[in-house]
């Protein structure tokens, strides 16, 4: 791997490393050790070797969970978990889904939670002559024992709460993290689930109203217009809610004839059924560059078969927070094989990323990802045995399978199994892509340069902070410097049209923020989003400055050829 800088080796450091003395070979050594101790005793210092190597070249950036529980007591390698909604509508369904919360993030893995089980504010309990104060308030204890979670210093807890765009609670779901100070551990999103968007949709133009529905019967009743101008504008306000197609993410199920997904993780880019875990891993795609500006397919098909088989293990070696989850996960044996770096691989390869040429390739490369990943998966049931809840006629007849793989995989599945129900994904890859020196996910860059705000003792400091990739073609008078672009200059059209193509090669879902600009409006939004919303299976929206000032400010491509700082630091 390149010499990581001095930010990305602290992240390294804080966050993964397992002592203060462990370099990132004796990192990439111990997590292949761990990883590789399924494979049967004849194999397993071969692919200990095949995986240190992918690690070590940083061609595959597992997930965080994996670079710090690996070698650990009782190692807990999953990134997030979808809990059981179905028994919520009682108070000991409340307290199971807070007591599996507690238990879930004290091991350091995200929850997701769809609250549409529980039933809506003022509706009467039988047997107590009472009134239910709803769903949202079951999301305020979970809330509240994140606080406590992270007050006692643990991870800081990640949160998902979705509930389905018909629940009579919301509006009031909706509105509370207008507030900045309420339910602020968690995202939260409306899901549709029972109703296709697009039939939404055309409530929508024709000025219908839009059924509230708890068990069969219509509670309330709202303008569907109201509700979805909600939606947008309280995105636009604060970033919340997000907007889940759940509708279409069923569709898409490979696993349809056997589980419901029910809710996301908290990133939004896994779909799970109830107990199901987040598996994740990366490939980094500026690695596969070649130095004459090319793509390696053949080193990129090489490595996605040892992230396949490293992911697949990662399923055998988890401690797991929950014996419902150990055996759902065993069960479907779900991974979530995404990419990070796409910015600096466009940029390598000669191409903006807003540009109809980074798009046309992006969608050859995600098409060739996804056949090299079932392919592996594919020969891992051969030599491994299929996931057990696979019914191979069904499975092939379903989602994503029958829709976006060619009729060769679909009878190579039928033939021979698979090992996985579901294999792809695009996380976020937050502090994993700083510890590479790349652009996360398939994210456009924050900016080539920006200046961070901080305190040190009682001074204000600023630091002007360079993409490493930016810093060094600067550096050699690289002419592709001048491709870059931020994610504010980028229109919000072209940020979902590339969703939506890397979308149709992926089994799961996308994490990815739509930037929006200040002066963006409910309007302005309206009109692109539905170009784009039936093909994707979850949208988060952020407007710039809606949470308040932010301590990073970006600079342009002319500040950032042009200003710097003495180290890197200057006094304010």
């Amino acid at each position: 791997m390149q010499n990581m800088n001095g930010f990305s080796e602290r992240i390294f450091r804080e966050r993964y490393a397992i002592n203060e003395m462990e370099m990132w070979e004796d990192a990439c050594r111990r997590v292949a050790k761990i990883i590789s101790s399924p494979e049967p005793i004849e194999k397993w210092q071969e692919y200990e070797n095949i995986f240190f190597h992918e690690l070590f070249s940083n061609r595959f950036m597992p997930g965080g969970r994996i670079w710090y529980g690996a070698g650990r007591p009782k190692g807990q390698l999953i990134n997030c978990y979808v809990l059981d909604c179905d028994y919520m509508d009682s108070r000991e369904g409340w307290g199971r889904v807070v007591s599996d919360s507690i238990i879930v993030s004290g091991t350091g893995g995200g929850v997701g939670v769809n609250f549409s089980k529980v039933r809506p504010r003022g509706s009467e309990i039988k047997g107590h002559s009472g009134k239910a104060t709803g769903s949202v308030s079951l999301m305020e204890i979970i809330n509240a024992a994140g606080e406590v979670i992270r007050a006692g210093g643990g991870r800081r807890t990640a949160l998902m709460f979705c509930l389905n765009h018909d629940h009579p609670d919301i509006i009031e779901f909706m509105n509370k993290k207008l507030d900045l100070g309420q339910i602020n551990n968690a995202n939260i999103s409306v899901m549709f689930m029972n109703e296709s968007i697009e039939n939404f949709l055309r409530k929508v133009d024709n000025d219908e109203m839009h059924n509230l529905m708890w068990n069969g019967e219509v509670i309330h009743q709202i303008p569907a217009r109201q509700m979805w101008r909600s939606i947008l504008d309280n995105a636009i306000k604060c970033g919340d809610p997000g907007i889940l197609n759940g509708f279409l993410a069923n569709e898409q199920n490979n696993l349809s004839y056997y589980a419901k997904l029910n809710a996301t993780n908290p990133c939004g880019e896994q779909y799970l059924e109830k107990y199901g875990c987040c598996d994740l891993g990366a490939l980094v795609l500026p690695r596969f560059v070649t130095k004459n500006g090319h793509l390696d397919k053949r080193q990129l098909g090489k490595t996605i078969y040892a992230a396949v088989r490293f992911l697949d293990n990662v399923l055998d070696v988890n401690t797991y927070p929950l014996k419902e989850i150990e055996e759902n996960c065993h069960h479907v044996r779900r991974i979530g094989l995404g990419v990070m770096g796409l910015h600096d691989m466009l940029i390598l390869l000669g191409m903006k990323y807003s540009s109809s040429d980074a798009k046309e390739f992006t969608g050859s490369l995600l098409n060739f990802i996804k056949k090299n990943a079932y392919d592996a998966s594919i020969d891992l049931a051969i030599e491994k045995g299929q996931f057990p809840a696979l019914n191979r006629s069904m499975f092939i007849e379903s989602g994503f399978c029958k829709n976006s793989l060619s009729e060769g995989k679909r009878e190579r599945i039928l033939r021979h199994g698979i090992r996985n129900c579901a294999i792809l994904t695009i996380a976020p890859t937050g502090t994993t892509s700083i510890v590479s020196g790349c652009t996360s996910g398939i994210e456009p860059m924050y900016a080539a340069a920006y200046r961070r705000r901080f305190r040190s003792g009682d001074n204000l400091q600023e630091e002007i902070v360079e993409h490493p990739l930016f810093s060094k073609l600067k550096s050699e008078n690289d002419q592709r410097a001048l491709l870059f672009e931020s994610a504010l200059d980028i229109s919000v059209e072209d940020h979902l049209h590339m969703q939506a193509i890397c979308q149709y090669h992926v089994d799961n879902a996308i994490s990815k923020t739509i930037n929006l600009p200040k002066n963006y409006t409910g309007d302005d939004l309206d009109r692109i989003i539905r170009k784009y919303i039936s093909q994707l299976k979850g949208v988060t929206l952020y407007r710039d400055g809606s949470r308040g000032e932010s301590p990073i400010e970006p600079l342009s491509i002319e500040e950032a050829f042009h200003l710097s700082c003495k180290e890197g630091i200057c006094d304010i």
